[in-house]
């Protein structure tokens, strides 16, 4: 009798640590976050067919069952897919992994969808850029715990003196050490986050081919068949709306030519008239656009030992200021990132006068750039780790924004504040 019962005790043991054993090797991440869709990617440890339970309670009381997304090719192995769609609009969900009647109940998702477009909503998101490969910074602790809806992470997220790889399986591995790092795996669980890269993280078509195969991202206008010329190298730039905040999120490497070329650029012709064109849809019916660009726009040529910032495209800088003013598209407000500090410039908000806000660094030190601030820059000290909160306050006949830049400490180390009108 007693050997019964230790051999169905074993039995239960047994049936307990299949039914909790952890399918997640990395991830989840979520992104192209929508008002009623979002995508889940995470990496399994067994190559096999799984489905993704989604639930509005973390205890998983009631849920709806998504299929994984049939691989594509180039896709690595381990990779899982899932496209969510028919959610409820501003609403917080948690997403585990299930195969067959195992479940994961270690790595466990959440997001908030996006309100209906053009619904007047508050909210913040976080911004960063600049960090060591593997890096576990507490600063992605601390954004994490501050609760952000969105995390835009604005590139250089490798080390600088770090090589970067001439072959797509090479950036495959060096994306998924990102999520190696436990500080940024919780993060990346928590918060959907938007990427953009910067010249550490960028490596040519093996990069471009990764990006597509590894990141959820937002439609990319140049990958349309009708965009441009069928090729891997298109600009990853993409848009999309929270509330009435339209976010436009520029690629400056793809398409940059040298600062002493004949005509210098960092954005292309491609992206140009793009920008052209998505800047005047959302000016019809967005009160507040960020233009989000991975390096700083306030910035003067020759007065810094780097050539990666808008102050060596002067030229093209202008030529939008002044096309934002002959359009009379104003309210347009630069979030930057990998000028080494905490810095803001305070525009009017008239077209063509943009303000700035600009966070960095993580734990990946530069030399500062050297530009036009209305308030700071504010140099970390050498323990320090920086991101930016930005605060959207929407009012209906005006959205309040505040830009918070903090350390891994949560301390509050700078503040810029301003008002936009709204109809």
């Amino acid at each position: 009798m007693i050997r019964s019962a230790l051999l169905s005790l074993a039995g239960l043991v047994v049936a307990v640590s299949i039914a909790t054993a952890q399918l997640v090797e990395h991830g989840p991440w979520i992104g192209e976050l929508g008002a009623r869709s979002a995508e889940v990617r995470l990496f399994i440890n067994e190559d096999r067919l799984t489905s993704l339970e989604v639930s509005k309670t973390r205890y998983f009381s009631q849920m709806q069952t998504f299929a994984q997304r049939a691989r594509r090719e180039g896709e690595p192995e381990g990779l899982a897919v899932f496209r969510l769609l028919r959610l409820e609009p501003d609403t917080t969900y948690y997403c585990r992994v299930r195969a067959g009647r195992v479940r994961e109940y270690t790595s466990i998702g959440t997001f908030t969808t996006l309100p209906l477009p053009g619904q007047p909503t508050s909210f913040r998101f976080a911004f960063a850029s600049n960090h060591q490969t593997d890096s576990e910074a507490g600063a992605f602790s601390e954004i994490r715990y501050q609760k952000p809806r969105l995390f835009f992470h604005l590139g250089n997220a490798l080390s600088a003196d770090a090589s970067r790889p001439e072959d797509t399986a090479g950036w495959l591995g060096i994306y998924e050490r990102f999520f190696e790092s436990f500080t940024q795996a919780e993060l990346y669980r928590d918060v959907p986050f938007i990427y953009t890269w910067d010249a550490n993280d960028y490596g040519g078509e093996a990069s471009h081919l990764a990006y597509r195969r590894f990141f959820s991202h937002y439609p990319l206008p140049a990958d349309a068949p009708d965009a441009t010329e069928e090729t891997t190298l298109n600009p990853i730039s993409q848009s999309f709306s929270v509330g009435r905040v339209r976010f436009v999120v520029l690629d400056t490497r793809t398409d940059r030519t040298t600062p002493d070329a004949k005509n210098p650029t960092l954005l292309g012709e491609w992206q140009w008239g793009w920008l052209q064109q998505e800047l005047k849809a959302a000016a019809l019916s967005h009160p507040l656009i960020f233009l989000v660009s991975s390096v700083p726009w306030h910035t003067n040529r020759g007065v810094s030992g780097s050539d990666d910032h808008w102050g060596y495209y002067a030229d093209e800088r202008e030529k939008i200021e002044t096309w934002l003013a002959a359009e009379g598209i104003g309210n347009v407000v630069i979030l930057s990132g990998n000028a080494g500090f905490l810095a803001a410039r305070i525009g009017s908000g008239a077209p063509g006068d943009l303000t700035e806000l600009q966070a960095g660094v993580i734990d990946q030190l530069i030399e500062p750039v050297i530009g036009s601030w209305t308030d700071g820059p504010l140099l970390p000290n050498p323990t320090e780790e920086f991101f930016g909160v930005v605060e959207i306050d929407d009012l209906r006949t005006r959205i309040e924004v505040v830009f918070r830049g903090m350390n891994q400490h949560g301390r509050d180390r700078f503040t810029a504040s301003f008002t936009v009108p709204a109809k």
